[in-house]
This record gives structure tokens, C-alpha cells and sequence, in this order.
């Protein structure tokens, strides 16, 4: 279960980030994750919840941005959103393809009190 050490380095980043502006409460942190990540959001928000106890970030809401992979075609040039990880151009049926998406996970806003 990997989700479990995103929520903590999640935590880690959001909490420093807030004291460092002098926040006393995290409310809210939206997050932005590829679908290579392969997150079940699910379990993220349980893991989150669990080890964000006791600190300035308890009870606040996870919210998760899931991105689609997307990709480019090397040979045409079509730029498409990748259906069921079948990695195939679907204007020339090109097999040489750029991920241009989908891969990213990152912390996009934290709100505070």
C-alpha cells in the first residue's frame, strides 16, 4: 500500500508549509495525481485521516484530482488521452508515443485558518 507513505510525505509538506506562514489549522488540501499513480483514493483519504490525527492537519478534507494519461504520437503528431493503458496512436495507430500526462502528483492548494 503505497498510499500510506504519500499521505505521509502529503502531511509532512502541508504541515511545515502552514506553520511556516504561521497557520494555526489545515482545512482543506486539494491534490493533483496522475492516473500512473495508480492512487485508490479510498485508501489515501483512510491513511490521511489516520497519521494526520493530533496534528494541525486533523479532520481536514482531501480532495484528489485525478489526471488522465495523456499522450502524443511521435509519428502524426495527434495528441490524445490514453484509453485502458493501450498506448496506440488512435489517428495512424502508431505505437511510438510521448506520455505528456498523467504522471504527476503534486500538492496544487492547502487552505488554512
Amino acid at each position: 500500500m503505497h498510499e500510506l507513505s504519500i499521505a505521509q510525505n502529503i502531511l509532512d509538506i502541508v504541515v511545515a508549509a502552514a506553520e511556516k506562514e504561521g497557520a494555526q489549522k489545515i482545512t482543506r488540501i486539494t491534490l493533483v495525481a496522475g492516473e500512473t499513480r495508480a492512487i485508490v483514493p479510498e485508501q489515501l483519504t483512510f491513511c490521511f485521516e489516520v497519521i494526520a490525527g493530533g496534528t494541525i492537519a486533523d479532520g481536514a478534507e482531501l480532495d484528489l484530482e485525478i489526471v488522465p494519461v495523456r499522450g502524443t504520437c511521435r509519428g502524426c503528431g495527434e495528441g490524445f488521452i490514453v484509453e485502458d493503458f493501450l498506448y496506440i496512436c488512435p489517428k495512424c495507430q502508431g505505437r511510438d508515443i510521448e506520455i505528456t500526462g498523467g504522471t504527476e502528483l503534486r500538492i496544487k492548494d492547502i487552505e488554512v485558518d
